[in-house]
């Protein structure tokens, strides 16, 4: 189920910095972008590291970010899995067999969406009701950690820590019992702006 967690938590590369150079970077500043653009696509390099194990778990995949629709992430290795996360919550599987996730199963998992959810339409009261959030550098390189307050989040993870510029390009998530995940960010494309055939499918099901 952690792994499941990190993996939502990939929303955050919807972050999108169009500030001038000599701009105060703040927290508003990277909310107020998350509404932007209508659909943001990117690949994604996964690695987690586990206490106690000296293998390195790695996964592959992209990224779809869509204001209208929600989020899709599609893992391509090492085995295709599509998760959807929309106003029907989150959803496993692929596009002719996905599965809802109860809210009474994975308590964890929907608090994880509603917050992602509020982190998309830019609404920063509701990720200060999650996390304590530090702030540092400038527009163009800037570090942003997230120390989890409210439970379930706190539970299951001690930080989240983001790194970027104009979009999130890493993100690390440190959990309780000293596990690590690390994903990279790459190929950042807001074109095309309409979902193909596929990805409506999956947002429909």
């Amino acid at each position: 189920m952690k792994a499941l967690l990190a993996l939502t938590l990939s929303l955050m590369l919807s972050f999108t910095l169009t500030l001038p150079a000599y701009a105060q970077l703040t927290i508003a500043d990277l909310t107020a972008q998350l509404s932007q653009p209508q659909e943001l696509r990117a690949h994604f390099s996964q690695e987690r590291t586990l206490t106690g194990f000296s293998r390195t778990l790695k996964a592959q995949g992209t990224l779809l970010v869509s204001r209208e629709h929600g989020i899709l992430w599609r893992q391509s290795t090492p085995f295709a899995q599509d998760v959807v996360i929309d106003e029907r919550g989150i959803l496993v599987g692929n596009a002719s067999a996905l599965k809802t996730m109860s809210k009474a199963d994975n308590p964890q998992l929907q608090a994880f969406a509603q917050m992602l959810q509020a982190l998309f339409a830019g609404d920063l009261s509701a990720l200060e009701q999650f996390f304590a959030l530090e702030l540092k550098g400038e527009p163009d390189k800037w570090q942003l950690t997230l120390t989890p307050t409210q439970e379930p989040i706190n539970l299951i993870f001690s930080a989240i820590e983001l790194e970027g510029a104009q979009y999130v390009n890493h993100v690390t998530l440190k959990d309780r019992a000293g596990d690590s995940t690390k994903i990279q960010f790459t190929e950042h494309q807001t074109k095309p702006s309409a979902l193909t055939s596929d990805e409506e499918q999956l947002f429909a099901h």
